[in-house]
């Protein structure tokens, strides 16, 4: 086994500041979405895909996807919202093994609710403190981390 890359000082100084970066971005987010519509942020998250979606209706295959998460994850995630009454869960009618989820109109209505606070949140704490060029170079900078090729 090879031995491991240490991070320097200067690369594990930034990668705290990432980490700090990360969690300060999620707490003020989870606070906003808690605090003006008491969703929490993967509920928005699952809010979000759904209303993008054709007939607000999505393969739970496909949820897991654009999230990126596991299906035990999207499965717990989607029951506790079915519960709420955010989401409904049916069987698919092409593919019987397939969980179609769909969008329900409280569900829609907490979106709608939680939105603009949530932008505001994201403005705040994000966009307002950078310039033009700082999102750009930001932009390019995470493509790099995520190898993402535009």
């Amino acid at each position: 086994m090879a031995a491991p890359r240490w991070l320097n000082d200067d690369e594990q100084e930034l990668w705290r500041f990432i980490l700090a970066a990360i969690r300060r971005l999620e707490r003020g987010m989870d606070e906003t979405l808690q605090q003006d519509s008491d969703l929490s942020a993967s509920e928005f998250s699952v809010l979000v895909t759904l209303s993008e979606a054709a007939d607000r209706r999505m393969r739970l295959r496909d949820i897991c996807v654009e999230l990126e998460w596991d299906r035990s994850r999207a499965s717990h995630q989607i029951t506790r919202m079915e519960r709420r009454g955010l989401v409904a869960k049916n069987k698919c009618a092409e593919d019987a093994r397939g969980v179609l989820v769909e969008l329900l109109p409280e569900g829609m209505k907490r979106l709608e609710t939680a939105a603009p606070a949530h932008v505001e949140s994201v403005r705040r704490m994000v966009f307002d403190k950078l310039s033009t060029q700082d999102v750009a170079v930001f932009r390019e900078l995470l493509n790099k981390l995520l190898e993402i090729d535009h």
